[in-house]
């Protein structure tokens, strides 16, 4: 279900301004992708691992009450417990992948998914 429809079924549509105000912050992002490419495990100097990886996604999505194609390639990165997840994952693995997007560094305008969790399907 997408939002347009979560919103057509509630009685009374979740508002930002209502999370801001109640001090509560969300950015969560789930996404089910197929690993397409990874780069090999590295350690951060303090010596925490990391695994950057691209994912692949197709799907068809409702909106604006219309059936829309939906295909494209997120840039990921996963750290701790997570890399050593990806590490292990195959490339062509379907999974449902979740954590949430932040800027590529902090002189970039383009995001990137952190993993924080990997469930294949």
């Amino acid at each position: 279900m997408n939002l347009e429809e979560e919103q057509n079924k509630s009685p009374q549509p979740h508002r930002a301004a209502d999370s801001l105000q109640a001090g509560q912050v969300s950015n969560q992002f789930i996404l089910i992708a197929t690993l397409t490419a990874k780069s090999v495990l590295r350690y951060t100097p303090a010596g925490v691992p990391v695994c950057e990886f691209e994912l692949a996604h197709e799907s068809e999505q409702l909106e604006a009450s219309k059936t829309r194609a939906v295909k494209c390639t997120v840039s990921a990165l996963a750290m701790g417990v997570a890399a050593k997840q990806v590490e292990q994952i195959s490339l062509g693995q379907l999974g449902e992948w979740s954590g949430f997007l932040a800027l590529r560094s902090h002189k970039s305008k383009s995001l990137r998914f952190h993993v924080c969790a990997m469930r294949p399907c």
